[in-house]
C-alpha cells in the first residue's frame, strides 16, 4: 500500500508520504486525501518559478514538509480547510501561518471546545497504562493487563458518560498491539520487552496522547511594535491542547548540562524525561526515563499553585490559569498566575520580570526604556478603583460570565535596551590602519566578481528565504551542525591548522582521515567530535570568547555565533557561501547564515553606533549598476563587508569596478544589522565593519520593513574605471530636503535630527513645527535652562543618550518632567536612530 501511494504520489518526496502515511494510522484512503491536498497546495507555483530551477525546487519540497508539519501540529484542532485556507492567505509562507494557526487555536472557547467522551476515555486509559511503565519501567505488575479487569474498567467510564463500550475496547484492544503487548492463552496481556527499542516505542506513544491532553490556559498576547510604541495583547482563559511545548530542553544534574527529550502529561501532574546516558562504547549507553512530579494528579483540574521556573525562556505548562504572551519576534512565552492569591500589581510584575530575564538571556537587553500595562484600554477595561494593582484577578474578573472561563484582553507597551555599561564604543582610533598594499597586504576573502549586493526590497522573497532555511535546521548542537555544514560544503581545510601540499591526492587522503578522526557523518551532524587538537579552529573561537571585549559586553555570544563571524571574516569558505546567497542557495549554508544573522544582531545591539558618524566602503571587482535607478528601497540579500578607510575598498575594487559608500545613517538605524567586528578578524588591517542580511518578522508589513531594514542608492561619481554609489537609509532621504528647507532659517545652524523628530510626529502643521523651534531656541536663553541641563548630562549619557542638541530639546519638551524626556530621549536616539549628522549640513 505504501509503494502505491508512492507511485501515485511521484511529485511528492518520499519523507513525506511516509509522514502522511504514519499520520493517517495506515489508513490508504485517509492518507491519499491528504496527500491530494498536499499536492494541490504546496507544488502550484511551478511554472511561476520555472526561471529559478534550483531556488524553486529546494522551495517545493520545502513547501510539502512545512505543510505537512501544519497539519501534524493543527490537523486535530483546526479543520483542514482553515489550516489550507490559512496557508493560502500567507502567501505559503510556513512561519507565519503557523503562527496565525496558534493564534486561531488559541481563539477557541472553552464553551464551544468539545471533546468525543470516546475519545477522552480511550486517551485517559493509554495515559495510565503508559505513564505507569514508563514511571516504573522495572515493576513487572504494570506490564500485566488483565483484559477483564480491562473491560470493566472502560465499561464503568463509559456507562457514566453514555458511549459504547464495545466499539472503545476494540480500539483499546488494537492500541495495546501497538504498545507491543501480547495477549496470551488465559486471555490476559503481557508486555515484556523491556528494552531501548520498545521502551522508545513506548515513548513516542505516550508523547502522542499526552500532546493531546487538554487544560485550562490564561491567554496574554503580547504584540510589540518598537516603532509605534505600542503593545497589543490579548489575555483569555481557555481549555485547549498543547502545539508550542519545547520538545528537548537541557538541565543541569551533578553538575554536568544533559539534554533531555520532554513530556508534559497534565493529567497526572508531571514531567517526564527521556535521556541517554552516553558511555563512550555506545552499545553500552542507555535510554532513561524520569519523572518529575510537579502537582497532585488527585486533585481538580484546577490547580494554580505549581511553578516552574525556565532560565532562558517564559513557558510554563502545568498551571490551570497561565498567561501567554507574544514578543516582538512574534514568539509565544507563558507565564502562571493563581488568580486568587495574585494581584494585577504582582501579575504584570512578574510579566516584566520574565520580559527582562528572557530578552537579557537572548539579546543581552535588560534595561526597560519603558513598561506599562494601559489599563483603560484593556478588554474589558480595568475600573480606576482597580487599577492600583493592589486587587486580586479574581476579583477583577469574577463578575463576568463564565468565570474563569473568559476572554479578557490586556494593553501593554514596553521596550528593553542594552545598558551603557555592557556597551561598546564606536572609536576607531586604535585600529591599525592599512598597510602597503603592493607587498604585505593580504586580502582574507578574494571578492566574487559579479553584482552581488543590490537588490529591491522584496519582503516575500526574503520570508520564502527563511522558510527555505527554518526547513533545514534544528535547535541544538549549533557549533557541531555549523561545523558539520563546512566540512559538507568541501571547506574542511577551514577547519585545521594549514597543511600545504599540492598533491590533491594525498590531500583528499589526509581530509578522510580526518573525517575518520571527528567521526564525521553525513547525515548526522551531532556525532561529530569536537576535538580542538584537530578542528583547531575551537581554539580560536574559545580565545575570542574570553577577549576583554567580549567581556565587557557580559560573554553574550555563543560560540557557535564567534565561529561564524571567524568562518566569513578570514576562511576562504566566505567566497563560496557569499556566492550561493547571491543565487539565493541559502539553504547550503543554514547554520553559517543564522549564526552570522544572530551574531550580528546581537552585537549591532551592544555597540554605541549613535554615536558614530564613521563613512563606509565596499569595493566591488567588475561592477557596474546599469538600472540603479529602478532600485526603489533596497536590502543585503547578503552579509556585506566594509572598511572606514577607502584604500581597503579600492583594493577590492582593483582596476574596474564600484565602491559602495555607506552613509553614516547606515549605522544608526536599528533594523539594518551591522558591527565592528575587527576585533574577531585576523585581518585587522581591514578594520572591518560586517553588515547582515536583513532579519525578517511577522509583525513587519513591506512598508515597515522598509522604514526599518531599507536603504535607497544613487550614483555620487563615475567615470570609466569606477562607479561610486551612495547608499542612504531610507528615513534619511525621506526627510533630509525638509529638513535643510527648515534648518536654512536658523542659518543651519539647528542640528538637523531636531527638525526630523518634528517632522516624524504627525502632530501640527510645519508652520507650528517652525513655531515650535523659535520658542525652543528662546526657552534656552531663559532662566539658565542649558545650565540645568549640563546638571543633567551625565545623566543622558549613561543611558546612552549622546546627542545633547536632541536632549535639551526633549528637556524642552518635558519640562517639568525629566523622567519623560530621558525616556524620549533614550527611544528617539538608541531604538529609532537619528539619521542626520554634522557633515549632512553642507550638501
Amino acid at each position: 500500500m505504501l509503494t502505491q501511494l508512492q507511485q501515485n504520489f511521484s511529485r511528492i518526496d518520499r519523507e513525506v508520504v511516509l509522514e502522511a502515511w504514519s499520520y493517517c494510522n495506515e489508513n490508504i484512503a485517509e492518507a491519499k486525501i491528504l496527500l491530494t491536498l498536499i499536492t494541490e497546495n504546496a507544488l502550484q507555483e511551478t511554472l511561476i518559478f520555472a526561471g529559478f530551477f534550483f531556488f524553486l525546487e529546494n522551495k517545493t519540497l520545502g513547501q510539502q514538509s512545512h505543510l505537512m508539519n501544519l497539519f501534524n501540529q493543527f490537523g486535530n484542532k483546526v479543520e483542514r480547510v482553515t489550516i489550507l485556507q490559512t496557508w493560502k492567505n500567507f502567501s505559503q509562507i510556513y512561519c507565519e501561518t503557523r503562527e496565525k494557526l496558534r493564534e486561531i487555536c488559541s481563539t477557541y472557547d472553552i464553551n464551544e471546545l468539545k471533546e468525543s467522551n470516546e475519545i477522552k476515555i480511550m486517551r485517559e486509559m493509554c495515559l495510565h497504562i503508559l505513564w505507569n511503565i514508563l514511571k516504573h519501567p522495572k515493576k513487572i505488575k504494570y506490564r500485566q493487563i488483565s483484559n477483564q479487569g480491562l473491560y470493566d474498567n472502560l465499561k464503568r467510564k463509559c456507562y457514566r458518560l453514555g458511549t459504547n463500550v464495545d466499539q472503545i475496547f476494540d480500539v483499546m484492544k488494537y492500541n495495546l498491539f501497538q504498545f507491543k503487548f501480547e495477549k496470551r492463552n488465559d486471555e490476559n496481556w503481557y508486555c515484556f520487552h523491556n528494552n531501548d527499542i520498545q521502551l522508545l516505542l513506548l515513548w513516542k506513544c505516550y508523547k502522542a496522547f499526552v500532546n493531546e491532553q487538554r487544560m485550562y490556559y490564561v491567554y496574554l498576547f503580547i504584540f510589540y511594535n518598537k516603532i509605534a510604541n505600542v503593545t497589543n495583547s490579548d489575555f483569555k482563559i481557555e481549555y485547549k491542547t498543547r502545539y508550542d511545548i519545547p520538545e528537548r530542553v537541557i538541565m543541569l544534574k551533578d553538575d554536568k548540562w544533559r539534554e533531555y527529550e520532554i513530556a508534559f502529561d497534565y493529567q497526572h501532574r508531571t514531567i517526564m524525561l527521556l535521556s541517554i546516558n552516553e558511555n563512550e562504547d555506545k552499545e553500552k549507553s542507555k535510554l532513561k526515563i524520569e519523572p518529575l512530579q510537579v502537582g497532585n494528579p488527585n486533585k481538580s483540574s484546577l490547580e494554580f499553585n505549581v511553578h516552574i521556573q525556565w532560565y532562558n525562556d517564559l513557558n510554563n505548562e502545568f498551571n490551570s490559569f497561565c498567561v501567554n504572551s507574544k514578543d516582538g519576534h512574534m514568539r509565544t512565552h507563558k507565564e502562571p498566575l493563581n488568580p486568587y492569591s495574585m494581584t494585577l500589581k504582582q501579575g504584570i510584575q512578574r510579566f516584566k520580570d520574565k520580559l527582562q530575564l528572557l530578552q537579557h538571556f537572548m539579546f543581552g537587553a535588560d534595561e526597560f526604556l519603558y513598561f506599562e500595562c494601559e489599563f483603560d484600554k484593556c478588554e474589558p477595561s480595568i475600573p480606576a478603583n482597580m487599577s492600583d494593582g493592589d486587587v486580586l484577578l479574581h476579583d477583577i474578573y469574577k463578575h463576568l460570565p463564565h468565570y474563569p472561563s473568559i476572554h479578557v484582553c490586556w494593553k501593554i507597551k514596553g521596550d528593553l535596551i542594552v545598558p551603557y555599561k555592557h556597551t561598546i564604543d564606536t572609536e576607531r582610533a586604535n585600529s591599525p590602519n592599512i598597510v602597503d598594499f603592493d607587498d604585505e597586504f593580504i586580502s582574507s576573502n578574494e571578492k566574487p566578481t559579479f553584482n552581488p549586493f543590490l537588490y529591491e526590497c522584496d519582503v516575500y522573497r526574503l520570508r520564502t528565504i527563511k522558510d527555505i532555511i527554518y526547513l533545514k535546521m534544528t535547535r541544538s548542537n549549533e557549533l557541531k551542525k555549523l561545523l558539520h555544514e563546512v566540512i559538507q560544503n568541501g571547506y574542511l581545510s577551514d577547519l585545521i591548522t594549514f597543511q600545504y601540499t599540492e598533491n590533491k591526492h594525498k590531500k583528499n587522503q589526509l581530509h578522510e582521515i580526518i573525517k575518520q578522526q571527528i567521526n564525521f557523518n553525513e547525515v548526522n551532524p551531532n556525532e561529530l567530535i569536537l576535538n580542538d587538537k584537530i578542528l583547531t579552529i575551537l581554539n580560536e573561537v574559545k580565545i575570542l570568547y574570553h577577549d576583554d571585549i567580549h567581556k565587557q559586553m557580559g560573554y553574550t555570544l555563543q560560540l557557535y555565533h564567534i565561529c561564524a563571524v571567524l568562518l566569513y571574516c578570514g576562511r576562504s569558505c566566505n567566497v563560496q557561501f557569499s556566492y550561493d546567497q547571491i543565487q539565493f542557495r541559502h539553504y547550503k549554508w543554514p547554520y553559517l547564515d543564522k549564526s552570522l544573522q544572530g551574531a550580528v544582531m546581537i552585537l549591532h545591539s551592544h555597540e554605541r553606533r549613535e554615536e558614530d558618524s564613521t563613512e563606509l566602503y565596499c569595493g566591488l571587482k567588475n561592477v557596474r549598476l546599469e538600472n540603479i535607478k529602478e532600485i526603489k528601497s533596497g536590502c543585503f540579500i547578503s552579509h556585506v563587508s566594509t572598511s572606514d578607510d577607502i584604500q581597503v575598498a579600492q583594493t577590492y575594487r582593483t582596476d574596474q569596478g564600484c565602491i559602495l559608500h555607506f552613509h553614516p545613517s547606515m549605522r544608526r538605524s536599528d533594523g539594518i544589522w551591522s558591527f565592528d567586528v575587527s576585533w574577531m578578524s585576523p585581518f585587522k588591517h581591514e578594520r572591518e565593519i560586517l553588515f547582515s542580511r536583513p532579519g525578517i518578522s511577522f509583525i513587519k508589513d513591506e512598508k515597515t520593513h522598509k522604514e526599518l531594514s531599507g536603504w535607497n542608492a544613487k550614483v555620487e561619481s563615475e567615470d570609466e574605471h569606477t562607479q561610486m554609489i551612495l547608499l542612504t537609509w531610507t528615513e534619511y532621504d525621506k526627510f533630509i530636503q525638509q529638513a535643510m528647507q527648515i534648518s536654512a532659517i536658523w542659518n543651519y545652524s539647528i542640528d538637523l535630527n531636531i527638525i526630523y523628530l518634528l517632522l516624524k510626529s504627525s502632530k501640527g502643521s510645519i508652520d507650528k513645527k517652525v513655531q515650535l523651534l523659535f520658542e525652543f531656541e528662546e526657552w534656552k536663553l531663559k532662566n539658565s535652562n542649558e545650565q540645568k541641563y549640563i546638571k543633567k548630562i551625565n545623566e543622558f549619557v549613561e543611558r546612552r543618550c549622546c546627542n545633547h542638541s536632541v536632549n535639551l530639546f526633549f528637556m524642552f519638551l518635558h519640562e517639568n518632567e525629566i523622567n519623560e524626556a530621558f525616556e524620549s530621549a533614550q527611544i528617539f536616539t538608541v531604538r529609532k536612530g537619528l539619521p542626520f549628522v554634522e557633515k549632512d549640513k553642507m550638501i
